[in-house]
């Protein structure tokens, strides 16, 4: 990618920038952290983000951090520019991610840390509830050509439903179109013109730093406008777009949900309602729909162990049978359940039962109580 700090160089000319280290690096883009220079002030940090290409990444991204309140629980936009795609964004600190407690020993700051995820997300809600407009607005700047929607849910249980009848029909298990429109209607059911705000997307427990007793979220790349009840749902599936999707012991996501519930109560009331536990329990209905399309075909193909052994992952098709399971137990979907029975009971059929393992820090916990 050549030397990263040059973009960011140009956007601060003010400022002499040195490169603090790679933060991390993929596919889509590259992060490091910068310590900035200044003549008569003391020197201090950011963030560098370069985009390997520009594209829908960097416009929501960019959007999404310039109508943050100062308030909310992410990091502030400094500077951007489109070519080469950069972000310069303030940087939040050092401090271990949800995942990061999840992956270790103790299971009650495991459980502490799922709660602070949580807090996070309903304060990201509630500072962002009213800012459809301004959210969308900024894509708008940002999007030059491309066609970008500030909703994307609804195009992604459409896409989720025809890659589903393939899919099942490739196993030999027939698709009722009841079932197909259960799972296009969570998009007008659960839609943006409903209680929703600005959600990170990718809400995974690695996309966040703690920092003290609270949980800044970073990574706003694939940005956009939706229900709550999708946010609050990754806590039931739980986390359906994530490597570290373990199961979690009872009660932990119930104390998380209550956690949301109290930063997000004065503000929208509808998360106290047995509307919101309904609507959450379908959307994570319409996850594990989701992203059983997502991993199913390489989950047929091969299901080797992670390759990192410190980094311990849950199989593939333990995930999609756990999803499954939860799916076929919907009193509100009735043809999705019945379609999340037959087609679970065919995977079986072919893997056997694979059970989905709890997180490493609830392992012992799990053991001792028989679980």
């Amino acid at each position: 990618m050549g030397d990263a700090l040059e973009p960011a160089r140009a956007l601060l000319p003010d400022a002499r920038l040195e490169d603090a280290g790679q933060l991390r690096g993929g596919e889509r883009s590259e992060v490091r952290r910068a310590t900035v220079r200044r003549d008569g002030t003391p020197d201090s940090s950011v963030i560098v983000k370069q985009f390997r290409s520009a594209g829908e990444g960097w416009a929501r991204e960019v959007a999404a951090l310039s109508v943050l309140p100062a308030h909310a629980p992410g990091p502030r936009l400094i500077a951007s520019a489109p070519q080469p795609p950069v972000v310069i964004m303030s940087d939040m600190g050092w401090g271990a991610s949800v995942a990061d407690a999840l992956l270790g020993a103790d299971a009650d700051h495991a459980a502490a840390a799922v709660e602070r995820w949580a807090g996070a997300i309903g304060a990201l809600h509630r500072s962002t509830l009213g800012l459809r407009d301004a959210f969308a607005d900024a894509l708008a700047e940002h999007a030059g050509e491309l066609p970008i929607a500030d909703e994307v849910l609804p195009i992604g249980l459409d896409d989720a439903a025809r890659a589903l009848a393939d899919q099942a029909a490739d196993l030999g298990v027939p698709v009722t179109s009841a079932a197909l429109e259960e799972l296009r209607g969570l998009g007008r059911r659960l839609g943006g013109d409903g209680p929703a705000a600005i959600s990170p997307a990718d809400a995974c427990p690695d996309n966040n730093i703690g920092v003290g007793e609270q949980l800044v979220l970073v990574d706003f790349e694939a940005a956009q406008w939706r229900h709550v009840a999708w946010d609050v749902a990754y806590l039931r599936v739980p986390w359906p777009s994530c490597w570290c999707s373990w199961r979690m012991p009872g009660g932990i996501a119930d104390r998380a949900v209550a956690r949301y519930r109290e930063v997000l109560a004065d503000a929208l009331p509808y998360v106290l309602t047995l509307d919101f536990e309904r609507d959450v329990a379908a959307a994570a209905t319409g996850w594990a729909f989701i992203s059983t399309t997502w991993f199913l075909h390489k989950a047929l193909a091969d299901d080797p162990p992670a390759p990192d052994p410190d980094k311990p992952t849950p199989t593939r098709r333990a995930m999609i049978l756990h999803r499954l399971s939860g799916a076929a137990r919907s009193e509100q979907l009735a043809a999705l359940a019945e379609l999340a029975t037959r087609l679970r009971a065919a995977l079986v059929e072919r893997w056997g039962e694979v059970p989905l393992a709890v997180a490493p820090a609830f392992a012992d916990r799990v053991r001792d109580a028989g679980q």
